[in-house]
C-alpha cells in the first residue's frame, strides 16, 4: 500500500500538468446579473489576478458564445442551432481555448474540449499575452463549412465570418461580465503560429482572441 501511494499521487500530478479532454458542465441557468448590469460591468482589462476559472463558469462562457441551444427553460422544447445566428444553419466559426495547461477546441455537440496541443502556447499567438490571465479564447473561420449558396462570394462570406464570431465573443464577454470576470479583445495575433497548436484545418483562418480572468 506505502509503495501504491506515491504511484498514484505522480499519476494524478502528471495528468495535471499535461492535461488532457476536457469534460464540459452544463451551462448556469441563472447568473449574478442580468444583462443590463452585465453590459455596465464589462470592460477592456489589461491587469488580472492570477487564478483559475471554475469549470462551470468556463462553460457557461463557451455556450453563451457559440454553445448548442438545447430544450427551452420554459416549455421544454427542443431548439435546435447555436447561441448566435449562422446563415444557412452552418456553424463556421470555431473556438478554441488556451490555457497554461495546452490548447482545447471546443466541440458544442460533445460539451467538451479536445486537446489539440500540450504546454502554454499563448506567447506565440500574441506579443501581446497576458500571462496572469486565466485563458484565452482563439476564433477562427473554417471556409470548409460555408453555406454552399455563399462558396462563389469569399469576401463576402469572410465578412459575414467575422461579423458572426463578434456575436460570440460578445456573448462570451457578457456572460464573463455577469460571472464577475474581466475580458479584452485583440487582434494582433501571429496566424503561423496558431496552426500548428491548435490543429487548425486547411481552409481554417484564425480570426482574433479574447483573453479572460479574474480582475482580484
Amino acid at each position: 500500500m506505502n509503495r501504491i501511494l506515491p504511484l498514484v499521487i505522480f499519476a494524478m500530478v502528471t495528468a495535471g500538468l499535461f492535461g488532457q479532454d476536457i469534460t464540459l458542465k452544463e451551462p448556469q441557468a441563472k447568473s449574478g446579473l442580468d444583462l443590463l448590469d452585465a453590459i455596465k460591468a464589462r470592460a477592456a482589462e489589461r491587469k488580472f489576478a492570477k487564478k483559475d476559472i471554475p469549470l462551470a463558469d468556463l462553460s457557461t462562457i463557451l455556450w453563451a458564445g457559440n454553445g448548442q441551444k438545447g430544450p427551452d427553460a420554459v416549455s421544454g422544447a427542443s431548439k435546435a442551432g447555436r447561441t448566435i445566428p449562422y446563415s444557412g444553419d452552418v456553424a463556421y466559426v470555431n473556438v478554441y481555448v488556451l490555457t497554461d495547461k495546452g490548447v482545447y477546441a471546443y466541440e458544442p455537440e460533445k460539451k467538451l474540449l479536445r486537446q489539440t496541443s500540450k504546454g502554454d502556447a499563448r506567447g506565440k499567438v500574441t506579443p501581446e499575452n497576458i500571462k496572469e490571465a486565466a485563458c484565452m479564447v482563439l476564433f477562427t473561420y473554417d471556409f470548409a463549412k460555408t453555406p454552399p449558396f455563399l462558396k462563389k462570394m469569399p469576401a463576402l462570406m469572410r465578412n459575414m465570418a467575422d461579423g458572426t464570431a463578434a456575436y460570440a465573443a460578445e456573448n462570451m464577454m457578457l456572460a464573463a461580465a455577469a460571472l464577475k470576470l474581466g475580458s479584452i479583445v485583440m487582434y494582433n495575433i501571429t496566424p503561423a503560429a496558431i496552426a500548428p497548436v491548435a490543429k487548425l484545418g486547411n481552409d481554417e483562418t484564425p480570426l482574433f482572441i479574447v483573453q479572460l480572468g479574474y480582475t482580484q
